[in-house]
């Protein structure tokens, strides 16, 4: 059907379409009639031509009425509107356009198109700016509202409606300009804000007012992470759709396909102690987003801002992972930063990720050694010994650990947060006092290993560490037992190694370390025990005749580790000048820590907290965010006696550090790595098909952004102004023509 961009021009210019009518008419009025013979003779020519010469001035006058309406028709802006124009007219209906702005969104093609729809976001704001010209040109009153899935996706106030860009209001002759104004200031986001607190919003906003009908328009690129297995979302989308709601999904997908992506999942410590002057290993995980493997992947790092030797990883296989580890050593205490970063290709914001390593002067380990009188708290050379001489062998190989040895009652007396793990070193029992500290520490995240040896009580174990599988302790013991020789196998290893990252070192077919370690006595496990399925208990070492010899379990947030032989040369050798030895404790003890070492990587989007203590700091709070390290003050409020200061949000991806001053005047700092969600770097889609068969029962128009171009005349309409100022040509062409036919013109004589 037909409509006009500028529906005044058309009613204040029709009227001018009965001038040539009203000029006829004057030049039809009659005059005083005069006799005149010669005239008499004329006017019978006249009545013998009558009807030729009245139609032809019939057929001029309509060619001037018809070339004035043209005009006029011009300057009105013709369109043709197709069907699915006909959902905005007539009645009153409300638009919400919801605009994906998900980094994934901002993916280059390998196609040769134009620059302003080289991405997924280019074309989808494009798109909205179309619906809201179309909306412009629309009968009937028209509401829009416009939000991006960033803003939409933002804690709101309660009380308080989210944030769209544009709020809920009526079309007016200037929304197309303001609409194309805001879309401007758009920039493709580093989040990875799915459609589901959009779509809330959206049914939010259709709720407030009545008598308007709704129709929503998602923009997206659809992928495969934010639809598959989601339920939720498809009640929403059902719940609107019961409510009169119009869906209306606008693909802005490439349709070439996912192009081939890779992004940095993970970048952390991954063992040693991060104490100063230490080395910390650290590694660095690609994921390779594509069907095809990549080769030869470069890997730029920097600490501290500062350039470092990268790393380069071979082969990173199809849909795979890649990983490199490399080392770090930080000179002072405090937060260092850790940046790596891979070559752009086609989503760049996934190709950086930050780590920052919270370095200490050194690092408290506890050592509870059974042996160990009241009275005399470090005397003797027991297990306590010689665990501390490999977890701190000296000055010459510095560990960063700082091993504290201590009586068992200490357990319920020290602050064991302040140590990074406990160890109980051939402990007979614990008092309940002493139990519920220790598994207090475990469950906040703490590490705990327990050695056995002669002083272990088994019955005292099994009744009070670990109460039938809900205590601290992973296994029930029977009882000590020599590990007898094997004549069938007397070259075999006393001890093999599982697959576990604490013993990877030592795994292989035959490790001349661990083959010179022997076992004579170990505390065997319960015939009858069978792990519980999901308890999560693995084994670390294992002896010749299969029983085990260290096994790990969680236990809360933290874990524990039970050797089921001494840590002194007692019922073995292997503390006895063994390499093996210290390289397993240390790597143990990093394994301990990282379990309660804090993750200070934190999403794009997600609050920024930082606790205060009351009485000793300043309230307030100043946080420089990524990319540019723009300062934002934040005051620390008091809620459930804990004082703190929050950043809402953040809004890209790199080192946040927070900054205060103690009530002494020194200052504080503390960094935060702000990082994308790797996961939003697939850019598998679900396509027509798929969300079909996801959304049974929910009606939707499904479009392309390439079919809402304007030729296809998909949404605002095709354009009729061209061939109206073809014909309105014809028609000036005709006229002059008609007039000089039916006009007189005397023939001209020659003179002989």
């Amino acid at each position: 059907m037909p409509s006009f961009d500028f529906q005044s021009l058309l009613w204040s210019g029709l009227p001018l379409v009965a001038a040539p009518i009203v000029i006829h008419l004057i030049n039809l009025l009659r005059h005083k009639r005069v006799e005149w013979a010669a005239m008499e003779f004329l006017l019978a020519s006249q009545r013998k031509y009558r009807t030729r010469v009245l139609l032809k001035q019939l057929l001029l006058l309509l060619l001037r009425v018809a070339a004035v309406l043209g005009v006029v028709l011009a300057l009105a802006g013709p369109r043709w509107k197709n069907p699915l124009a006909g959902i905005l007219g007539g009645a009153r209906t409300a638009h919400v356009i919801l605009l994906d702005d998900s980094f994934s969104m901002s993916q280059t093609a390998g196609s040769n198109v134009g620059p302003e729809e080289a991405t997924p976001f280019a074309r989808g704001r494009l798109v909205v700016e179309r619906i809201a010209g179309d909306l412009a040109a629309a009968s009937g009153r028209q509401e829009l509202a416009i939000g991006r899935f960033s803003s939409l996706a933002l804690p709101t106030v309660a009380g308080r409606s989210p944030a769209f860009d544009m709020p809920r209001q009526a079309v007016a002759p200037g929304l197309v300009q303001q609409v194309r104004d805001l879309l401007g200031t758009f920039v493709v986001s580093a989040t990875d804000c799915g459609p589901r607190e959009p779509l809330a919003a959206a049914a939010e906003v259709l709720g407030q007012g009545s008598g308007a009908a709704g129709a929503v328009w998602l923009v997206s690129d659809f992928r495969d992470r934010d639809w598959k297995a989601a339920d939720d979302l498809t009640g929403l989308l059902r719940d609107l759709a019961d409510a009169g709601t119009q869906i209306h999904f606008v693909d802005c997908g490439s349709a070439e396909g996912a192009a081939a992506n890779l992004s940095i999942e993970g970048l952390d410590a991954v063992g040693g102690v991060p104490a100063a002057g230490v080395v910390v290993p650290m590694e660095v995980v690609v994921r390779n987003h594509s069907d095809r493997p990549v080769r030869d992947v470069q890997v730029e790092l920097l600490e501290d801002g500062a350039g470092r030797p990268g790393v380069r990883i071979g082969e990173i296989a199809a849909g795979g992972v890649g990983k490199q580890r490399f080392d770090a050593r930080f000179k002072t205490a405090g937060g260092h930063t850790v940046e790596a970063r891979i070559p752009s290709d086609s989503v760049s914001a996934d190709n950086l990720r930050t780590a920052v390593v919270d370095v200490v002067d050194r690092v408290d380990v506890l050592l509870i050694d059974g042996a160990l009188a009241a009275a005399d708290a470090k005397a003797g050379f027991g297990d306590a010994f010689y665990l501390a001489a490999a977890l701190a062998p000296g000055s010459g190989a510095p560990t960063g650990l700082k091993p504290r040895i201590e009586p068992p009652r200490a357990l319920s007396s020290l602050d064991l947060d302040a140590f990074a793990a406990v160890w109980l070193l051939d402990v007979e029992r614990l008092q309940p006092p002493e139990i519920a500290a220790l598994e207090t520490f475990a469950a906040n995240g703490g590490g705990v290993v327990f050695f056995v040896g002669p002083r272990t009580n088994p019955a005292a174990v099994n009744d009070t560490l670990y109460r039938d599988a809900a205590g601290l302790f992973p296994v029930p013991l029977a009882g000590a037992v020599d590990l007898l020789p094997d004549p069938a196998a007397a070259a075999a290893s006393d001890v093999r190694a599982e697959e576990h990252p604490v013993v990877a070192v030592l795994s292989g077919q035959r490790n001349p370390l661990l083959d010179a370690v022997r076992i004579d006595r170990f505390m065997a496990v319960e015939r009858t025990y069978e792990p519980r399925p999901g308890c999560g208990l693995r084994r670390l070492l294992s002896l010749r005749n299969a029983a085990p010899l260290v096994v790990e379990q969680p236990f809360g947030e933290g874990l524990v580790v039970v050797v089921l032989s001494t840590a002194a040369p007692t019922w073995n050798n292997w503390s006895r000048g063994n390499p093996s030895w210290v390289v397993v404790m240390l790597e143990l003890q990093s394994h301990l820590a990282r379990a309660r070492r804090k993750a200070e990587s934190l999403r794009v989007g997600e609050p920024v907290t930082v606790r205060l203590e009351p009485g000793a700091d300043e309230i307030e709070v100043d946080f420089a965010v990524p990319p540019e390290g723009g300062i934002v003050h934040v005051t620390g409020t008091a809620a459930a006696g804990v004082l703190a200061a929050t950043l809402p949000t953040t809004v890209a991806a790199g080192p946040c550090a927070a900054r205060w001053r103690r009530l002494d005047g020194t200052e504080r700092e503390r960094l935060f790595a702000i990082n994308v969600n790797p996961a939003e770097g697939s850019l598998d889609r679900m396509g027509r098909e798929r969300l079909d068969r996801m959304l049974v029962g929910v009606p939707f128009r499904y479009d392309t952004a390439d079919s809402m171009q304007p030729a296809a005349g998909v949404l605002a309409g095709v354009s009729l102004l061209k061939p109206l100022l073809h014909a309105l040509l014809v028609v000036l062409v005709l006229e002059q023509l008609m007039a000089y036919s039916a006009s007189y013109h005397p023939r001209s004589t020659s003179r002989g």
